[in-house]
């Protein structure tokens, strides 16, 4: 399963959408600040944190690297992908090697999801091939699917910041506007 660590600070105190209409345009502005330092907190934690995924022996994982060097289909938008996911298998493979490696390899988010796309695009012709991906899907490809389900579920809270600016954005518009005709309105009570 993957591991990684808690994005959200327990202590966070972030007001809904809903209070939102209520605030004026520059408590509106503090909150659309808030966001994107959450936005670019988020960013740089999801571009260092590792999936973990189980290859149980090096035979599997030196197979797979095998198929990235010889046979991964790619195309003009996916060739970088496939650079960038070889090489962080390659970097894996070294520490595989130790005598104390137990069978897990840790990938970046980005790769983790290359890794799924390029293993569920495999093909091959004959029994020996058809029987190495069964038994490669067999062996890895539970974690692999937890590992992805987990990057994409740490995704979600990215885009759920980023449909919060859009809103926050939208909302300041509105409110400067109405400022600009009505002038700034007290929202105490």
């Amino acid at each position: 399963m993957a591991k990684v660590k808690q994005m959200k600070p327990e202590n966070e105190q972030v007001t809904t959408t809903s209070e939102w209409e209520t605030k004026s345009s520059a408590e509106l502005k503090d909150i659309q600040k808030e966001l994107h330092e959450k936005s670019e907190t988020l960013v740089k934690e999801m571009s260092e944190r590792e999936y973990e995924i189980d290859f149980k022996n090096a035979k599997l994982l030196n197979s797979l690297i095998k198929f990235l060097e010889k046979d991964a289909p790619w195309g003009h938008t996916t060739a970088t992908g496939l650079i960038m996911l070889y090489h962080n298998m390659r970097e894996q493979k070294e520490i595989a090697k130790g005598k104390d490696w137990n069978g897990v390899i840790k990938l970046r988010a980005a790769n983790t999801t290359i890794l799924w796309t390029m293993v569920t695009k495999m093909t091959g012709s004959g029994f020996y091939e058809a029987k190495n991906f069964v038994e490669l899907m067999a062996q890895v490809g539970e974690s692999l699917s937890n590992a992805v389900q987990k990057c994409h579920e740490d995704n979600q809270e990215l885009r759920d910041v980023h449909t919060d600016l859009s809103k926050i954005e939208n909302l300041i518009t509105e409110v400067s506007q109405k400022e600009l005709v009505e002038g700034p309105q007290n929202k105490e009570d």
